[in-house]
């Protein structure tokens, strides 16, 4: 029987000779012990519920794959609750031209590989878009920055044939394939035209939290295009997540007006550029013909500064 107050089941004698050892013996004998694989079970767990805290806060509406290369997501798994980042991705060396890979699009990817993945793609496959997908696409202009939140991007879907055929030939698409690309607008499965509203933003500086002195604000530069661009290159980035090639392509302003009569484009409205979509195909003319081909991409040196610009 144990003493007064113990567990019924303790008793002071054991058949173990340490146990009969004097608690600072114990403590003593700790310090020789290899606690390496101890720590190895405990950094594991960590981890295990890093990827889990991360999955959580990055995907809550979908299912991820646990980050698997820690030096190359450093800053994802550096954040802190404040959602800032300890650490700058900027300072680690990236392969910036891989290879093309096409059958990478038939996948789901995670952001760095979406932007790994991201390029301008001129030759589609002649396979229909599901409507669901598109809808995906076109929905991220709900998430898209604007000033003042005044939400003035616009996107016109189009999967007409007939009108894809029809844009193509307002902009020209001849020139392209007499240099030997192929018929990468009527060809595309889908067009999304990026369009603005400059009155939303008017509207909305008008209002009274953001007067300025009584006034509307004076615009250093057109929000407007600003935040049209952001709207694009959400579904050019959307585009790669939902394995489609997206190129893009502009309206000339002299056959403009008849581009806006065949989309129906409103006078307040301004077009900003045109998007395709397509499952990729074979697309050499593209890598061996366009500027990406011809021109080399310019050093991150040359194109990020820090603090200042010098």
């Amino acid at each position: 029987m144990g003493e007064p107050g113990g567990s019924p089941n303790c008793d002071r004698t054991s058949a173990h000779p340490e146990a009969d050892l004097p608690f600072g013996s114990l403590l003593r004998d700790l310090e020789t012990l290899d606690l390496r694989a101890s720590r190895a079970v405990t950094r594991e767990l960590d981890q295990t519920l890093d990827r889990s805290l991360f999955a959580l806060e990055h995907r809550l509406h979908r299912s991820v794959p646990a980050v698997g290369h820690p030096p190359r997501n450093a800053v994802l798994l550096c954040e802190t609750p404040g959602r800032v980042p300890k650490e700058h991705p900027l300072h680690e060396p990236v392969d910036d031209d891989p290879t093309p890979d096409h059958a990478a699009y038939s996948r789901r990817m995670e952001f760095g590989d979406v932007l790994r993945q991201r390029r301008m793609v001129r030759a589609y496959e002649a396979k229909p878009i599901a409507r669901d997908v598109l809808e995906r696409i076109a929905g991220t202009i709900r998430r898209a920055p604007s000033a003042g939140f005044s939400q003035g991007q616009r996107l016109i879907v189009v999967t007409e044939s007939e009108r894809l055929r029809a844009l193509a030939e307002i902009v020209g698409e001849r020139f392209y394939v007499d240099q030997g690309f192929e018929p990468w607008i009527s060809g595309a499965a889908a067009h999304i035209v990026v369009c603005t509203r400059e009155d939303d933003y008017h509207d909305r500086y008008t209002q009274a939290d953001k007067l300025d002195d009584g006034r509307e604000i004076e615009w250093p530069i057109p929000y407007w295009y600003v935040d049209g661009g952001a709207a694009a290159m959400l579904v050019l980035l959307a585009a790669v997540d939902e394995g489609l090639g997206a190129g893009v392509f502009g309206i000339p302003a002299e056959r403009m007006d008849e581009a806006r009569t065949l989309l129906g484009v409103p006078d307040d409205v301004a077009v900003i550029e045109v998007i395709t979509l397509g499952y990729p195909a074979e697309d050499t003319a593209s890598d061996r013909l366009s500027s990406r081909g011809t021109r080399p991409r310019r050093p991150r040196d040359e194109l990020v500064r820090w603090q200042r610009w010098r």
